[in-house]
């Protein structure tokens, strides 16, 4: 099927093209997934414009800017996001993220130290104060915050033994009992 280029009508308004959102969306995540960027949002702007500022388009735009290591705009939809859904914890670790890339990590820690106010039972956001807080030599206070994440999520204990942020701790929490094995399946 060949997509004609969305065009002004008579009343100028736009002549909606046949492919809807969710076609678009499917072609976006393909061009993502094959790491073409531009391609990726090229679709995305072709998504109608009522549209454009659902969840599911800006959380593509996300992950679209996310892998193209776009910093800057995926910051600006992060903080779309965060502001259209303040309860999701999510928004504001991907905005964290953006952030330590495109800005600092100090900038980064206080939008989660902020947000940890809000959601002070999200393991994702204190195992991310805990890397920052390594990265920043407060050792004390990164191995607090992973010990929190832990009690929240066990799968953080885990992961904090392979996690580059954390080396400078990592012989402290194998003294302190911390495995890479497979946790038990209990039934």
């Amino acid at each position: 099927m060949i997509d004609e280029p969305n065009q002004a009508n008579i009343h100028g308004n736009e002549t909606r093209s046949p492919i809807g959102t969710k076609v678009r969306m499917q072609r976006a995540n393909g061009f993502r997934i094959l790491e073409m960027y531009e391609d990726a949002e090229e679709e995305l702007s072709k998504i109608f414009h009522e549209d454009r500022l659902k969840r599911d388009v800006l959380t593509m735009h996300l992950a679209v800017r996310q892998d193209a290591e776009d910093w800057t705009s995926m910051l600006k939809t992060a903080r779309i996001l965060r502001r259209q859904y303040p309860g999701a914890s999510e928004w504001c670790i991907a905005e964290a993220y953006a952030l330590r890339r495109s800005e600092s990590l100090e900038s980064a820690r206080e939008v989660l130290v902020d947000a940890a106010k809000r959601h002070t039972e999200d393991a994702c956001i204190k195992y991310n104060l805990a890397c920052y807080s390594c990265q920043k030599g407060e050792l004390k206070e990164a191995l607090r915050y992973l010990l929190v994440a832990v009690e929240l999520d066990a799968k953080y204990e885990k992961l904090a033994l392979v996690d580059e942020d954390l080396v400078e701790i990592r012989e402290t929490l194998l003294k302190q009992g911390f495995s890479s094995e497979p946790l038990s399946n209990e039934d």
